[in-house]
């Protein structure tokens, strides 16, 4: 976006914003981005700062996605500027002073509720292209956070807006000062005159046919300048699906791009957001999570054949005991020294050879073999256990995955650091946690609400685990396709008894947010949510569950 209008953006923010809003929250956002949730005269509004381009810049969202990162700038901004006041929002830049840079000022005040105490806060955001980055500072400009880490304003030091030349303002800069400018080469404008970007200098040298004439040029950027004042539509460009620029007034050297008209620049960059970038990041980010899941789910496969390997070797156990049993038998006929026994197989009266140890005395050898013995029946019962986590893990993985293929939203995805593969290290991380702390706020809402009755689908592990464990009650009902990756279900009744009505339609909707959805008939199990325990050691989401009962669900196709 280019200066001028991102000055007239800010300017439609402030007016919508002049009821200085009360901030409710703050969130991150996919990508370098964060929201902060306000509480307006007009309803709560979503105020978005992306440092991401194409749609790089600040914007009242028409709907956030909380990818619940819980970074540490949205920590920072949780403790400092909850229930304080966006008290105004504006350019940051003095361009009275030749400054024309693309950061944007947003200064909170909080009042102590009980003693009246004041205390000032500030983001700043630089909407600046590939160096941009936005800074949470205090009354003296202190920087106590940043989302990015692409620029020089360091955490701990005071916020400096960044370097720039001093520019001409073409509005009140003497005319003759703007003539020599113009008269320079049209790669040298930007170092000196203010509200230039790549893509006005662009229009200017196409509206006036590249006229090296500089009272042409000086004349088109003030056209340009008045048609972004009076202007009340935003321009929205693009071309092969990929968004080109958003501009307040039209851009016609874009001609041969796509281009539609929008009432003011916030709802361009809504429209980019929903229909452009959303989706494309979204795949991106599905791809990236399913890459990472099918990694850890390929190590455990890897795991599982190197148990499944040992298992065949300990099967040999019963075989130890003979040899030692037939040892035993015939020590009277070993001599000192012997590298084998030929004796005779109790079993199939066969003749057979063992291998001994020379170094060893016969009684030392039969020991050897009864040693072996008692080692491979602790190894097959050891490996069996291995083996049972592995089978659970791998299908735990499995349902990640196919969850995170049909995720419709960045929220369902799984992040991370829920993907941890190490059982030891999640049993350590998990003994760690102060038991004590509070535990965050859960922000998954019912999807369905009927007949009394509130249903929480869970579309990722962690929010699997959140809805079980967290919104699930004694006396709630979880649901879960039976035997194939899904969602977790919780039904909660407010008020009477759960009728089987109740019942089929949570199954209906374990059944349809399930790898089976597809399936004529899908068989669902349910219990109470008190039957459904954490795997130790497991990833958020990975349950056993007891005394469930089955129903048997057609969905229409």
């Amino acid at each position: 976006m280019d200066y001028l209008t991102l000055k007239k953006h800010i300017a439609y923010l402030s007016e919508r914003l002049k009821c200085r809003p009360v901030v409710i929250r703050a969130y991150d956002a996919p990508g370098r981005s964060i929201f902060l949730r306000l509480k307006t005269s007009e309803g709560v509004l979503d105020l978005n700062i992306c440092l991401d381009p194409p749609n790089q810049g600040i914007r009242l969202a028409d709907k956030c996605v909380d990818v619940e990162k819980n970074s540490l700038i949205v920590r920072a901004l949780n403790r400092t500027i909850i229930n304080s006041r966006l008290n105004s929002i504006e350019l940051a830049g003095n361009e009275s002073e030749g400054s024309f840079d693309r950061v944007v000022k947003l200064h909170f005040v909080a009042v102590d509720e009980y003693f009246g105490h004041r205390t000032d806060y500030y983001i700043f955001g630089e909407f600046t292209g590939r160096i941009s980055d936005a800074f949470l500072c205090d009354s003296d400009y202190k920087i106590l956070d940043r989302i990015s880490r692409t620029s020089n304003n360091l955490v701990g030091g005071t916020y400096k807006l960044p370097d720039s030349f001093h520019l001409l303002n073409p509005e009140t800069s003497d005319s003759n000062e703007l003539l020599k400018a113009f008269g320079a080469p049209s790669s040298e404008w930007l170092n000196k005159i203010g509200l230039l970007s790549p893509q006005v200098t662009k229009e200017i040298i196409y509206r006036t046919n590249e006229s090296e004439k500089a009272d042409i040029r000086l004349k088109a950027l003030m056209e340009i300048v008045h048609e972004a004042k009076i202007s009340e539509k935003a321009w929205l460009y693009k071309k092969d699906g990929k968004l080109t620029a958003i501009s307040a007034f039209e851009l016609k050297h874009l001609c041969n791009a796509e281009c539609i008209g929008f009432a003011n620049a916030n709802t361009a960059m809504n429209f980019v957001e929903d229909e452009l970038n959303g989706p494309k990041r979204l795949e991106q980010e599905k791809k990236r999570v399913v890459t990472l899941l099918n990694r850890d789910l390929k190590q455990k496969k890897l795991l599982l054949q190197e148990q499944e390997k040992l298992r065949v070797k300990y099967e040999g156990a019963d075989k130890y005991q003979e040899i030692g049993n037939l040892i035993t038998a015939n020590l009277y006929r070993i001599k000192p020294g012997s590298v084998f026994l030929e004796a005779e197989d109790w079993n199939t009266g066969e003749a057979v050879k063992i291998e001994l140890d020379p170094t060893r005395t016969p009684a030392a050898n039969a020991k050897k073999y009864f040693n072996l013995y008692k080692k491979s029946k602790r190894g097959i019962v050891e490996v069996d256990k291995r083996i049972e986590a592995l089978n659970s893990d791998i299908k735990w993985f499995e349902e990640q995955i196919w969850l995170a293929e049909n995720a419709e939203t960045e929220s369902w995805l799984l992040f991370e650091e829920n993907t941890k593969t190490d059982r030891r290290a999640r049993q350590k991380e998990q003994s760690n946690k102060n038991k004590s702390a509070k535990k965050p706020k859960v922000l998954i809402k019912p999807e369905v609400e009927q007949n009394n009755c509130r249903y929480y689908i869970g579309h990722n592990a962690k929010q699997n685990d959140q809805i079980t464990f967290q919104i699930g009650k004694k006396g709630d009902l979880w649901f879960h396709a039976n035997d194939v990756p899904g969602a977790h279900v919780i039904l909660k009744k407010l008020e009477g008894e759960i009728t089987e009505e109740d019942i089929l339609l949570g199954a209906q909707l374990a059944a349809k947010n399930s790898f089976a959805k597809d399936s004529s008939k899908v068989p669902v199990d349910y219990t109470d949510v008190s039957n459904v325990k954490r795997i130790p050691g497991g990833g958020p989401g990975h349950v056993n569950y007891v005394r469930q009962h089955t129903v048997y669900v057609t969905l229409g196709r």
